[in-house]
């Protein structure tokens, strides 16, 4: 880009001042509201140029007086001499007072173009006063330089003022008209003739001289005025578009730089005369790299390179997109480059952005899925380790999501405290998290890792006045061990840790586990049990089982709890331990429940309505799972089953887990309200081996404590074992609860508890779990003799 002309800039400086605002009065700011740039130019050029017209009009007076003086009367001619002076020193104040003496600032422009005027008329009528001498000259020459001296003046004159419309014809007509009045009185034919072309010479350079002057003068400030709006609109775009241009000129070895790229470089001028002061202002790790991919791409003939690099300009470290286009000769030597340069600083963070969203979990900062997996195969891989925080969904359904969240996060730090920072450690999505061991382990280096991370992660969590306890399981899959030709793929690491990790909750969970061909295979059983799982449900392969539960005081069966058991067609009765786990882990268990609820209603509906009259009624307990309660319309689901069996709600005792009970957001109490507000009654399954919650045993509508299995196997042999049971009791009946004890396998445990008040119990002493028909016959051959347990 060339520099601006000082024209233009005097044109801009110009129009500023004239513009209304200024300290002028109201009729100038008036007037300079109508005020063109052409004016404002012609303006300012007419004065910048009065100086120089001055001081030749002074010096052509002096001549001329001199040339006259002998033969011109002296008196007079000293007279004129004095009045074009004073004149011309006149201008010459004025011109100063408008350049520099703040005249632009306090007269309106309207003012300054009658100003002109004026001063056109007397420097017009002073010159004219010359002609006067002619008539009294007789000598040849001294008329012929006095003819000459004016239409020097006329021609010096239409240099000056011949843009300014009106003023060159009015001095034309004023200097010239005396002389040409006195040759057309003279009566000489060659006076006369003289007089006449004299008329023309006015005509051509007074009149239609200044008209063709302006109009060309116009036609180029127009096309200046152009050039400047475009190369404006240019520097707009580059701004806007943050993108700049350079041209290297191989022989100056100058480069020519556009405004935006001497803002995006921090150069102060268009000219740089060294092609090491652009190179310098790229980073310097990046420096030789670029400097080498445009030699080359000269040396090659390239026609076009690009490529992005980083700069250290007047804002710091940004990130530039270059476009380097060659230009070479006929005999293909280099002769320029223009090089398109574009910030693209912004797009470059947003990119990291992109990337960090990408492949960042947003929650606890570590890698997420797609960045482990992008690791797992870009990096070597030694071992996997599947981490699962066990119950966290539970503290997801009690204490909320935002506290699961800060729980997370929580995980996430411990996780970075025991690992090292060549590890990588991934938050796969929920609970699960995910290490890459990338440099050489072995087992025993596996086994102390896997330890400290199931260490740290099961260490209690103080969250808003919560301690929350939560345990880690590890799943672990490494390399070695294995023939070279059978060495696992990342992604059947991956999968073969994951195999490990399942194995390691459905152990016992808060543990690890490495992989092994077995567990391979368990897993297989898993998925096809799974299937069967499925299809069973399809073909009705379930069945219900019943065990009563009977009244330590007189061995009467009050009712009894519905088990779900699975008869399936190859592998025959599946134990409920083994298939149980599988449907909660895949959701089965929601619609296995469903069913279970309506057949156990519909077996309360008949056997009630077949009871003699006077007997009070059975109950029947049917166990609920975590998932039926908290995720699904349970209400709903009881009442429909109600509804189409006839069941009345107080023949039915839901049995819940005890850490159900720790629900904060309110879903537990809301459906166990909904649940008794029914008739139902709510029982706590396994009292004693869960979650600690006395507390909230009088908040919620219990009714019943089932005092768990665990504790009836030493209860007449170790002490310690009888006072938890002792304490049991007399907490339910401080509580008014009723109290079941399961698991009851021998008289000696029947007369324990009925001695400290246990009223009902339920286990093999008393009959096994059995089909519906069986329990129908148990229950027509009304003999509790039988069933009362011996002291």
């Amino acid at each position: 880009m060339q520099p601006t002309p000082d024209t233009a800039s005097d044109t801009r400086t110009g129009t500023a001042a004239l513009q209304p605002g200024s300290a002028v009065g109201a009729d100038a700011g008036a007037d300079s509201t109508h005020t063109s740039d052409w004016d404002t130019l012609l303006l300012q050029t007419h004065y910048r140029h009065t100086p120089q017209a001055v001081v030749s009009g002074m010096v052509l007076s002096a001549l001329i007086a001199f040339v006259l003086w002998r033969v011109a009367p002296q008196p007079a001619l000293a007279v004129w001499l004095v009045s074009v002076e004073t004149m011309m020193v006149a201008r010459l104040l004025v011109a100063y007072y408008f350049l520099w003496g703040g005249g632009r600032e306090q007269w309106s422009l309207r003012r300054w173009h009658q100003i002109i005027h004026v001063q056109t008329a007397l420097s017009g009528l002073s010159w004219g006063m010359l002609g006067v001498f002619y008539a009294s000259i007789d000598d040849p020459l001294s008329r012929t330089a006095l003819v000459m001296t004016l239409m020097g003046a006329c021609a010096g004159s239409a240099a000056l003022i011949g843009a300014i419309r009106g003023t060159l014809s009015t001095f034309g007509a004023l200097a010239m008209g005396p002389l040409i009045g006195v040759m057309l009185t003279r009566g000489d034919l060659a006076q006369g003739y003289m007089g006449t072309a004299l008329v023309y010479y006015v005509f051509l350079v007074m009149v239609k001289g200044p008209a063709r002057i302006s109009h060309a003068m116009r036609a180029q400030h127009a096309d200046r005025c152009d050039r400047d709006r475009l190369v404006a609109r240019l520097e707009d775009a580059e701004r806007v578009g943050q993108m700049g241009h350079l041209v290297w000129n191989e022989a100056t070895r100058y480069s020519m730089l556009s405004a935006e790229a001497q803002r995006q470089l921090g150069f102060d001028s268009a000219l740089v005369r060294s092609a090491r002061e652009v190179w310098s202002r790229v980073v310097s790790e990046d420096r030789v790299r670029v400097i080498g991919l445009s030699s080359q791409a000269v040396a090659r003939g390239d026609r076009e390179l690009r490529f992005d690099t980083t700069i250290c300009g007047p804002f710091g470290t940004r990130d530039l997109r270059v476009v380097q286009r060659f230009d070479y000769d006929t005999q293909g030597r280099h002769v320029q480059t223009l090089t398109t340069t574009q910030d693209i600083t912004e797009l470059k963070d947003t990119q990291r952005e992109l990337h960090t969203l990408a492949f960042r979990d947003v929650l606890t900062g570590l890698v997420n899925r797609a960045g482990f997996t992008q690791r797992l195969h870009e990096r070597p891989v030694q071992a996997v380790l599947m981490l699962d925080l066990d119950h966290f969904k539970y503290v997801n359904d009690t204490l909320g999501h935002a506290t699961g969240d800060r729980l997370l996060v929580m995980m996430a730090q411990r996780l970075g405290t025991c690992l090292r920072s060549q590890d990588t450690v991934a938050r796969l999505g929920g609970d699960e998290f995910a290490v890459l061991i990338h440099d050489a382990v072995d087992h025993a280096q596996l086994e102390r890792i896997a330890r400290r991370l199931v260490e740290a992660l099961s260490t209690p969590c103080r969250i808003d006045d919560h301690d929350i306890f939560v345990s880690a399981s590890v799943g672990i899959a490494m390399r070695g061990g294995h023939a070279a030709e059978t060495e696992p793929d990342p992604d059947t690491l991956m999968q073969q840790a994951d195999t490990a990790l399942f194995a390691a909750k459905a152990s016992g969970r808060s543990r690890h586990q490495f992989h092994s061909e077995d567990l391979s295979q368990r897993t297989r059983d898993r998925v096809t049990m799974e299937g069967d799982l499925r299809r069973g449900l399809a073909e009705r392969q379930f069945v219900v089982h019943f065990q009563p539960k009977v009244a330590l005081a007189d061995g009467r069966i009050v009712g009894a709890e519905a088990l779900l058991r699975w008869n399936h067609p190859e592998r025959g009765s599946v134990s409920p331990e083994e298939f149980i786990p599988v449907a909660e882990d895949s959701g089965l268990i929601v619609a296995i429940g469903a069913w279970v609820l309506r057949d156990a209603c519909a077996a309360a509906a008949d056997w009630n309505r077949r009871r003699p009259p006077g007997e009070p009624p059975l109950c029947i307990a049917i166990n609920l799972s975590p998932r039926q309660f908290l995720n699904h319309d349970l209400v709903g689901t009881v009442t429909t089953a109600l509804t189409r069996t006839g069941c009345r709600a107080e023949w039915i005792e839901l049995e819940i887990t005890e850490r159900l009970l720790l629900d904060e957001r309110g879903q537990a109490g809301e459906t166990l309200d909904g649940l008794r507000a029914m008739g139902l009654t709510l029982a706590i399954d396994d009292f004693g081996t869960g979650h600690s919650a006395l507390s909230y045993l009088t908040k919620y509508p219990i009714s019943t404590l089932k005092i768990d299995k665990s504790f009836m196997r030493d209860i007449t042999t170790r002490s310690d074992q009888a006072g938890v049971v002792r304490a049991i009791i007399s907490m339910g009946h401080s509580l008014q609860l009723g109290l079941v004890a399961e698991g009851v396998e021998t008289p000696e445990q029947a007369a324990f508890l009925r001695e400290q008040g246990c009223e009902l119990a339920q286990g093999w002493l008393f009959g096994r779990p059995m089909p519906r028909h069986e329990f129908a016959a148990l229950l027509r051959s009304r003999s509790p003799a039988a069933l009362t347990p011996t002291a």
